[in-house]
């Protein structure tokens, strides 16, 4: 997700039975609610990891039955507006009660949290929004079908994928023909024993 998809994110867009998430809006950093930034970003349906479940549901415990918000999401078409009705994920008047703080938290937060929390860590720098590369990177070592990656990033087709991480797919040839000889051993059926044999008496035959 997009760092403005994820402020912007509210438990009206997640279901935690099916383990999904559909990505409906964004939030920018002039503090406007839009449309995600392209037609295969918009109402695409992003499927949780196990991790991710289990950290949504212990967030749910504190803004799951927070206040509702009924707010503008500023359309592609110049002066066309909708209206969502959200819970938001990530509150900071959760967490910020004695101060006047927005229900919603600025795009730029997320890389301050990014960077404060690498550091605790101990970890070399890198942007927040590396992180979508990363994933991408993990998903297809995974062996996940590139197409599916794409529709999980937002991306308009798998030709994205491989242009801009065609250099990282290159370094894992070996893992990929390791897995070929494994799945085709497993899957692709033996010839059997007496057609083998007839074809090789046709083969000294024709010799």
């Amino acid at each position: 997700m997009r760092h403005g998809e994820l402020v912007s994110l509210a438990w009206e867009d997640i279901d935690l039975k099916a383990g999904t998430i559909t990505i409906r809006r964004n939030y920018t950093k002039l503090g406007e609610f839009t449309l995600p930034k392209t037609e295969a970003s918009t109402n695409r349906v992003v499927h949780l990891i196990q991790p991710a479940i289990s950290v949504l549901k212990n967030q749910a415990e504190m803004t799951r039955l927070g206040k509702q918000y009924n707010i503008k999401v500023q359309l592609r078409e110049y002066g066309r507006s909708v209206n969502h009705e959200c819970t938001f994920v990530f509150n900071p008047q959760v967490v910020r009660k004695s101060e006047q703080v927005g229900f919603v938290y600025k795009v730029d937060s997320v890389g301050d949290s990014w960077e404060t929390a690498i550091k605790r860590a101990g970890i070399r720098h890198r942007k927040a929004y590396q992180s979508r590369h990363t994933y991408a990177c993990w998903s297809l070592s995974a062996g996940a079908n590139p197409s599916f990656i794409a529709s999980q990033m937002g991306h308009a087709s798998a030709q994205m994928v491989f242009n801009v991480y065609g250099a990282w797919m290159t370094d894992s040839n070996a893992e990929q023909i390791a897995m070929l000889n494994q799945k085709l051993t497993d899957y692709v059926p033996m010839m059997p024993h007496s057609h083998q044999s007839d074809t090789r008496g046709l083969l000294k035959s024709v010799s």
